[in-house]
């Protein structure tokens, strides 16, 4: 691990999704890792391109806290355009890799960091879902967006649904009341919802 590995003890909450994710996806992945980091909330994510990196995005660019779950070791950085958002990370929040320094990158070991991820998390937060959206297994709290309910292309999300903690949630503002509910967020936080915090998104974070 390179960091401070206090944050360990503190409510982190994971934000993850798809690596091609559109454009509204990234924008939501930032407004809820701002809104997370102003409650207090450390936000983990797992470094790959898309959601993840809009959430260690918004972590740093307001200064709120971030952990990086990574698939490599700390010597390596995976996907290699993000090797100075996991050094900012390292930091000023927290890089946490279970792989040696000599261990090659192999595609099995991402499956393994989300476990990793979902451990450490109260809850996971599928801001947009890709078809190959790692299972979460510890029995935390796991939120899906009802988009990828609808989505007839990938079914884990309908599978999953199904499982006692899987909760699906159609707008931001729901899940932060969700969130509240679950005692993971202040109540309070519900009046300051980032109902039109998006809006300087795309002057903040340069949007493919």
């Amino acid at each position: 691990m390179r960091g401070n590995l206090s944050l360990l003890k503190e409510n982190i909450v994971s934000v993850v999704g798809s690596r091609t994710a559109s454009k509204e996806g990234i924008e939501k992945a930032y407004r809820l890792s701002r809104y997370l980091g102003r409650a207090g909330i450390v936000v983990a994510s797992g470094l790959a391109r898309g959601i993840d990196t809009a959430a260690h995005t918004a972590s740093l660019d307001y200064n709120y806290l971030t952990i990086s779950v990574i698939g490599t070791p700390l010597t390596k950085v995976y996907p290699k355009e993000n090797a100075d958002l996991q050094r900012r990370i390292g930091e000023a929040g927290l890089v946490v890799s279970q792989f040696p320094p000599s261990a090659p990158v192999q595609r099995w070991h991402f499956p393994m960091r989300n476990a990793i991820m979902s451990g450490i998390s109260l809850a996971t937060v599928i801001v947009e879902a890709g078809e190959t959206s790692g299972a979460l297994k510890q029995n935390r709290l796991v939120f899906i967006p009802q988009s990828a309910l609808d989505n007839e292309n990938i079914s884990w999300p309908k599978r999953y649904i199904k499982r006692k903690g899987a909760y699906k949630f159609s707008k931001l503002e729901e899940l932060i009341i969700m969130l509240e509910k679950a005692r993971i967020i202040p109540s309070a936080y519900s009046k300051n919802t980032p109902q039109d915090e998006g809006s300087d998104i795309v002057h903040v974070y340069k949007l493919e």
